[in-house]
């Protein structure tokens, strides 16, 4: 059992108050209420006479016309309010589309060989020949890494290269060439060679022009 109204129950029982009360005013003061005046019509119309007597049709037209330039007004404001809504809205999706928006494999795979990229130029930019040493190594290893990515079969770096039709990489002497430089380093130790900083410079100038070619940096 309910101890309390709600509000759309107020409201119902305040409705239907005031209709009784204006039928009782109709009733009493314009035209009787009853089913038969209100089935043949009687009652709409000595309504619309007694209507007719007590409204000035000309101030009404004035009322309208006056309530007509008021509601231009606040169409014209409610169309603004619509359209700033609109734009506003679109930035903010926009902004949410940005912060959101899904990072696909192949670009978190771009931004690593960057990052990767920029350590060995790092190395090779040292004063350090271990740094110039490690930097090779590096490079290789990511060449090693696009190979396999690239789909070329083999063991080792060697053996993908070989693996490879030399017209399909314009770089394909360089490549070579730089890994030759890797093996040296690896197998003999750059003490034992001829190595500079030059040769380390040249040596990274060419993985980074096979990795151009392949399009990973």
């Amino acid at each position: 059992m309910k101890d309390f109204f709600t509000w759309d129950e107020i409201t119902r029982d305040l409705a239907i108050i005031a209709g009784i009360a204006l039928l009782m005013f109709i009733s009493s003061h314009i035209t009787p209420v009853t089913l038969e005046t209100v089935g043949s019509g009687e009652v709409a119309v000595d309504l619309l006479s007694f209507l007719k007597g007590k409204i000035d049709v000309t101030q009404v037209q004035n009322i309208l016309l006056s309530l007509q330039s008021v509601l231009v007004v606040i169409m014209v404001v409610f169309l603004a309010g619509v359209f700033w809504t609109t734009i506003k809205i679109r930035e903010i999706h926009h902004k949410e589309h940005e912060r959101y928006e899904p990072v696909h494999v192949e670009e978190i795979e771009a931004k690593a060989k960057l990052v990767q990229w920029q350590v060995v130029l790092d190395h090779v930019n040292s004063e350090s020949p271990a740094e110039w040493k490690l930097a090779i190594l590096e490079a290789d290893s990511m060449l090693d890494e696009i190979l396999d990515f690239e789909g070329y079969q083999g063991e080792s770096v060697g053996e993908k290269l070989k693996s490879m039709d030399p017209l399909d990489l314009p770089s394909y002497s360089e490549a070579w060439e730089a890994h030759k430089v890797r093996n040296q380093i690896a197998h003999e130790g750059a003490a034992t060679i001829d190595f500079s900083k030059k040769i380390a410079r040249d040596t990274i100038t060419k993985f980074g022009k096979v990795f151009k070619d392949f399009g990973h940096i």
